[in-house]
């Protein structure tokens, strides 16, 4: 798979703040590739970037092979974003979704092509009608959606597309997406604090804190509070009760971000005498999806809300048998996390 995005020593600045450091980061074509992290990481900027909407500070971003110094507008116009909060026309639904073809001079077919972008995202041709103040939060946020997938663009860059929506919506937005992908081989990039939508629907996720790439692929992020032990280690308490100590973290503050990769997480559910120690704690499984590889499988589960990843190879899977719904015993590899 070729990539489609190299960036190479960005740093970008605001009111002489470093806002994003990133030494490389290569993003391959026709992925969906998901980016999250904590609020002010960094991820919105880096959008801009990636949506040639900005210039970078200082570093170069390669498209195609082609340096940000000499992407041309055709290739600009093939990028398009839907921001956090989306802005629409004070107009027509028709009109809104419309905007983005008359732009480019392609008006040929309008209604056609307007019916097709609402039904890419669940809503009915009659939609088309309504005004933008006679929207729900939902329903902009798929009529923004509907105006850049009418654009049937290379790369469909998504701001928290979730925020705010409800539960239907939200899945109309990921078979959106989807649908996006498998059409037009766009390239889907999505920012969003809900991690088991995200995970549900990413080939790749990239992780950023403090304007930092901290790792891409299976990571889990274990954010503050924490609390100090007798010993001044740091302690997560989990909400049903259960708790998990990282040893020789006496030198880390009480906001610190733990990093925990997802190979170094055991999950067993059966004949499990010989992993449970005093440090085992048990989880629910909520999703089981296949990776890239196809020797792998990425397990999501849940200890007290809070969900984690585990990485678990088709011998495993078949050996202990899990499922959805399945509470498991869980053992973390305390001595091989990171901070951030």
């Amino acid at each position: 798979m070729s990539d489609l995005y190299e960036l190479n020593n960005i740093e970008q600045y605001y009111d002489g703040r470093k806002v994003l450091n990133i030494e490389n980061l290569c993003l391959g074509e026709n992925q969906i590739i998901g980016f999250f992290g904590p609020n002010g990481s960094g991820k919105s900027t880096l959008f801009s970037l990636l949506s040639f909407a900005d210039k970078p500070t200082s570093g170069d971003i390669s498209f195609n092979g082609l340096s940000n110094k000499k992407i041309d507008l055709q290739t600009k116009q093939s990028i398009v974003m839907v921001p956090q909060n989306p802005y629409l026309l004070k107009r027509s639904v028709f009109d809104n979704i419309a905007y983005g073809l008359k732009l480019r001079n392609q008006s040929n077919n309008l209604k056609e092509k307007v019916e097709e972008a609402l039904s890419l995202v669940g809503l009915d041709s009659s939609f088309s009608t309504r005004k933008w103040s006679q929207l729900s939060g939902g329903e902009s946020q798929r009529v923004a959606l509907a105006a850049r997938l009418i654009l049937k663009p290379k790369v469909l860059i998504l701001d928290e597309p979730t925020t705010g929506v409800d539960t239907n919506s939200a899945q109309l937005i990921k078979e959106a997406i989807l649908s996006a992908k498998q059409k037009w081989n766009t390239t889907i990039l999505i920012s969003s604090h809900d991690h088991t939508w995200l995970n549900h629907i990413c080939d790749r996720k990239v992780a950023l804190f403090q304007g930092n790439l901290v790792e891409s692929g299976s990571v889990n992020l274990l954010f503050a509070p924490w609390e100090k032990d007798i010993d001044g280690n740091l302690v997560k308490f989990f909400m049903d009760g259960q708790i998990l100590t990282i040893p020789n973290s006496i030198d880390k503050k009480r906001d610190s971000v733990l990093v925990l990769d997802a190979d170094n997480i055991t999950l067993c559910r059966k004949d499990c005498h010989s992993m449970i120690n005093e440090k085992t704690l048990i989880c629910t499984i909520t999703s089981i999806q296949q990776q890239n590889s196809v020797e792998y499988l990425l397990i999501e589960f849940t200890i007290g809300g809070i969900s984690f990843n585990s990485r678990v190879t088709r011998d495993q899977m078949q050996d202990q048998r899990f499922l959805p719904g399945d509470r498991v015993y869980v053992n973390i590899d305390v001595d091989t996390v990171c901070w951030i």
